[in-house]
Order: structure tokens, then sequence, then C-alpha cells
């Protein structure tokens, strides 16, 4: 369920900013093949996420440290490359490209704090009322 949650939200992220760009590029359509693309590459990460991250494993801080780095390279790899090889955002000036690039790392940190930091406050959480309930 994660995965398909995860794949949900990269898709809203590209289509909202394709949607965004091509209105002030004064069109209000995104091709059908265009939110395939996007639709097939967000799956291909989020595959590439749950098997980085099992949720069944909790992993070392060195293996969650590199896991991330390898996450964070293949988000963009895929992204950015997606967005040449598919030519989602033609047209776009140098500084409308710097823009959407910092969009997309803002994007990636905000998923690595939901992915990590939130999940590792939840799990403390969880284990603190786990041994309340145990010395009961």
């Amino acid at each position: 369920m994660n995965m398909k949650f995860h794949m949900s939200i990269y898709t809203i992220a590209l289509l909202s900013v394709k949607s965004v760009v091509n209105l002030l590029q004064g069109s209000d359509v995104v091709s059908i093949w265009t939110m395939i693309e996007m639709v097939v590459l967000s799956m291909v990460l989020a595959i590439c996420e749950t098997f980085l991250f099992p949720e069944e494993k909790e992993l070392p801080s060195a293996a969650l440290r590199n896991r991330t780095v390898v996450w964070a390279v293949l988000l963009n790899v895929l992204f950015l490359g997606g967005s040449l090889f598919f030519h989602w955002f033609s047209g776009v000036p140098a500084w409308g490209a710097a823009a959407l690039v910092a969009f997309l790392e803002g994007g990636a940190f905000a998923m690595w704090i939901g992915m990590h930091v939130a999940l590792k406050k939840d799990t403390a959480r969880l284990n603190r009322k786990l041994k309340v309930f145990q010395e009961e």
C-alpha cells in the first residue's frame, strides 16, 4: 500500500508541476501520453523505493543512509532524465529549469522527512506505548 501511496504522490507532483508550467506557457492541456509516462516513471521509483526501504525490516543507520543516497540519486535520474527524454518541460527558460530543479529537490527533501524522520518518531512513540503496555 505504501508503494501505491508514494507512486500517487510522485504522479500528482509531476502532473501538478506540468500543469502549472503549461498554464504559464498558455496551454491548459496535458497530453494523455505525458500522464502515462509520469505514472509509469512514478511507479518505477515507488517500486525501487519499496525494495530500498522494506517495511518489515528496520535498517541500521549506515544502511539507511546509503539507501537514502541511492534513492535520492535514483529520484533525480528518473525525474530529471524523464523530463528531458520525454520533453515534459520543453520551452522553459533556463531560470525556469533551475526553479523546477529546486522544486524537485525540495519535494525530495519533504519525502525524505516523511519517510524517515516522521517514521522514526512514530516508531519511538509505538515502542514507548508497547513498553508501558508490557509493564502493566
